[in-house]
């Protein structure tokens, strides 16, 4: 109980900075909260003209919240960290039932200080309820193997089903373990173990299609227009922009668009070093290479370590888990963000604690006593290294750190049977390990936390290094970079002239990006149209569609963004009716900000 209160401390400890956080899913969590339409679809406003680009799972809790609560930085942001604080206890409690309540607290403690899942869990990206749901399907499948039960494995597989239905593909990271597990270690006979895991898979499929299925016999003139496809198509989104596109390898230019044939391609990233450089390493690599380690430990020496049944289902579920996802961040394609790591937190965590276990039971050989303090030093050099990658860590904690890693190195060669200093080892050991993220996390906390691309601990050395950018965007250099990640501040003035639209309009205004649309509709408390969906690129609504609610009075506002049509990668829908609208209505400054009224006379 003491870790878990610790963990929702450091959570809930002062989310207010963080404000809206991703005001994208904030405000489709707000439309959510007006219009049960909205709430289904996932609608950005509560016009429903269109979606979010995934499934709406996530966006339902916060919706629910918000209605309970009302529209606010803590009703948006309290759901997320209490799933990650439930997370936490879920790693315990898996630990816990195979290798005892040390092991557990040290998988709970390395799995709630990863720097990246503490970051996502005060973030209202759907993370957080799909690590819940993931973890959750994984502990009810160890259930499920123990007890060999149908509904016990299609509970698993229901489970599932939601976390697809809360961040898609990435929640199917899992499945290669989960598979895996049930095949080899599954009661019974082989075509036993098959029916089983057939039995999981037709729950999830059925779970996690379900609303897919919904949406695409729905005709697509009665519901919103599913952002992030082309063809307004759910089950598109997800095989394509959800799916296939993040694995491929995308052309990128050096200002990070799509590039075109004149441009300079930005190179390649991909590969192992890609998870150990300085954008991916301060996220997750703190304790990456006593993961490696580790589950390459517990594979070889299965046999040897004599493990139990419930030991051996998680140890080898926990390896084939961690390796399906080190191996795809490695080498996915562009569509990457650092958050992506959160998946590896849990796997990382487990492997880590359970193969330090088995070490630890092991130390009476020397070789294998000598591979333990080689990880552990190792780890504290990950750490000092990940520290170089910026100028902000103080050469005090450097100095700590290293003290820290030399006494737990050297408490793990010392042969013993004391009691005492059997714990006291162990003390060294989680110290010496968590400190560092620990450290980051501090870092993190006194960073609001804002836009769509969050990123833990300090800023980076490397002026190419994306915290160092991000810094750079949220001081609006590029502008065009800062209205697409994390909108342009709202204009008062300019709010407050939405608030004066007829009360037959069903929209305030107009717009783009998606991230200013929802900044407006945020401040505003009226639904705001983020023409062309996430980017501007989605072609809704048409030129057609928005000349007639013009026409039926229906829109109050055009918010003219300059800079992302210099920028020329809006869909030549959200061009056409920008140029419409230049063309005939009236151009007003506000605030610095070009108003067209749309409920003028048309020129």
């Amino acid at each position: 109980m003491a870790l878990l209160a610790s963990i929702a401390s450091l959570y809930l400890w002062g989310l207010e900075a963080n404000g809206w956080a991703n005001p994208y899913y904030s405000a489709a969590a707000q439309a959510g909260a007006q219009d049960w339409k909205a709430f289904f679809f996932g609608s950005v406003e509560w016009g429903n003209l269109i979606t979010v680009d995934k499934t709406p799972l996530s966006i339902w809790v916060m919706a629910l919240s918000v209605r309970l609560f009302g529209l606010s930085t803590w009703s948006i942001l309290v759901p997320q960290a209490l799933m990650g604080v439930l997370t936490s206890y879920l790693v315990f409690r898996m630990t816990r039932r195979a290798f005892g309540p040390r092991t557990a607290l040290f998988a709970a403690a390395a799995y709630a200080v990863t720097p990246v899942v503490m970051l996502m869990s005060r973030f209202n990206n759907p993370e957080p309820l799909m690590g819940l749901l993931m973890v959750t399907s994984v502990l009810t499948t160890l259930k499920a193997l123990e007890s060999g039960r149908s509904r016990t494995f299609a509970l698993a597989g229901f489970v599932l089903g939601l976390a697809f239905m809360a961040k898609q593909v990435q929640a199917m990271l899992v499945v290669p373990a989960l598979c895996a597990a049930v095949l080899a270690f599954g009661q019974g006979r082989f075509l036993q173990r098959l029916r089983q895991l057939a039995v999981s898979a037709l729950t999830a499929a059925v779970t996690g299609g379900a609303w897919l299925v919904v949406v695409e016999l729905i005709p697509s003139s009665l519901r919103p227009y599913v952002g992030g496809s082309l063809n307004n198509s759910a089950l598109e989104l997800t095989l394509d922009y959800n799916g296939l596109a993040r694995f491929v390898q995308i052309p990128m230019n050096s200002d990070g668009g799509r590039a075109t044939s004149p441009d300079d391609i930005a190179a390649y990233d991909g590969g192992i070093r890609r998870i150990f450089n300085g954008n991916f390493a301060p996220e997750i690599g703190w304790l990456l290479f006593a993961g490696i380690v580790c589950c390459v430990i517990t594979t070889v020496l299965s046999k040897t370590l004599a493990l139990t049944a419930p030991q051996r289902n998680l140890a080898i579920l926990a390896c084939v888990w961690f390796a399906t996802v080190l191996a795809l961040l490695c080498f996915m394609g562009t569509m990457i963000h650092t958050y992506y790591t959160f998946s590896l937190g849990c796997p990382l965590a487990l492997v880590v604690a359970i193969g330090l276990s088995n070490l630890w039971r092991l130390r009476s050989r020397p070789i294998l006593r000598l591979v333990g303090a080689v990880l552990i030093g190792a780890s504290s050099y990950m750490g000092l290294r990940i520290m170089n990658y910026s100028y902000e860590w103080p050469t005090w904690f450097k100095a700590v750190f290293v003290i820290a890693g030399i006494a737990a190195t050297a408490a793990w060669l010392l042969p013993t049977s004391n009691k005492r200093w059997v714990r006291l080892s162990w003390v060294l050991v989680a110290i010496s390990l968590l400190i560092g993220p620990a450290a980051n996390n501090f870092y993190t906390l006194l960073t609001p936390q804002k836009g769509t691309n969050p990123q833990s601990g300090p800023i980076g050395a490397d002026p190419t290094s994306m915290s160092r950018l991000m810094v750079a965007v949220k001081a609006g250099d590029p502008a065009w970079a800062q209205l697409t990640a994390l909108g342009s501040p709202p204009s008062p003035e300019v709010v407050s002239a939405l608030r004066s639209v007829p009360v037959g309009c069903t929209w305030g205004a107009a717009t783009f990006s998606a991230q200013n649309a929802a900044l407006y509709q945020l401040e505003s408390g009226l639904p705001v149209i983020p023409l062309g969906g996430w980017l501007g690129t989605d072609p809704a609504p048409t030129l057609e569609q928005f000349q007639a609610l013009v026409a039926e009075k229906r829109i109050g506002y055009f918010i003219w963004q300059q800079e992302l049509l210099d920028r020329g990668e809006l869909s030549t829908e959200t061009k056409d009716i920008s140029e419409w609208v230049r063309s005939n209505f009236t151009e007003e400054v506000v605030d610095g900000v070009s108003l067209y009224d749309l409920q003028s006379r048309m020129e």
